[in-house]
């Protein structure tokens, strides 16, 4: 059974044991393959995580006060903010960590997949929300010991947006995306 019609679990393993695989492979190592590194996590990312999901997930309360011009930029700065972050802690966290897979539930239409990266002196619980959707599960939330990133998301954008307004918190994210775009170091 492939992954694309496996569990949830089976999606995560060939997710982790890819992310895995781009930062341990002989021909990708040191700093001068980071770039090319960077860019294949990203393109794992965008395969297999729900980034629009995640978007209006991490702006609900306010989704429904935008105009679709507002949703369209949020979202396409959401995604592009989201891989890059995204691709940074597997650049700078994951190597060759013992992944123990604890098993998966279910909630409600969505799976949660346990699993603790093992490492000498700590063990990290990150917990993976998967959806299944055009015949295939997608993450849609990685909780990281505790803490949800899109509830983590959800509470930095209400806040900016309570304060300031939309448009202060778009001018931002354009600036933050930009301020990436402009980084050789992924």
């Amino acid at each position: 059974m492939s992954a694309q019609t496996g569990s949830a679990t089976d999606q995560v393993k060939v997710v982790l044991d890819k992310a895995m695989e781009i930062q341990t492979r002989g021909d990708l190592q040191g700093e001068a393959h980071r770039a090319e590194r960077a860019k294949l996590v990203r393109k794992l990312i965008s395969d297999n995580f729900l980034s629009s999901e995640m978007a209006r997930e991490a702006i609900k309360g306010h989704w429904d006060k935008l105009s679709a011009a507002q949703r369209s930029e949020f979202q396409g700065l959401f995604i592009a903010l989201f891989q890059d972050s995204y691709t940074r802690m597997v650049l700078n966290f994951l190597q060759r960590e013992t992944i123990e897979y604890r098993g998966e539930s279910s909630e409600g239409k969505s799976k949660m997949v346990r699993t603790v990266i093992m490492r000498a002196n700590e063990h990290i619980p990150v917990d993976y929300m998967l959806d299944f959707k055009s015949n295939k599960w997608g993450i849609r939330d990685v909780v990281i010991d505790g803490v949800s990133i899109v509830e983590n998301y959800n509470t930095t954008f209400s806040r900016a947006i309570q304060a300031n307004g939309i448009g202060d918190l778009l001018s931002k994210m354009r600036v933050q995306k930009n301020a990436v775009v402009g980084d050789t170091k992924p």
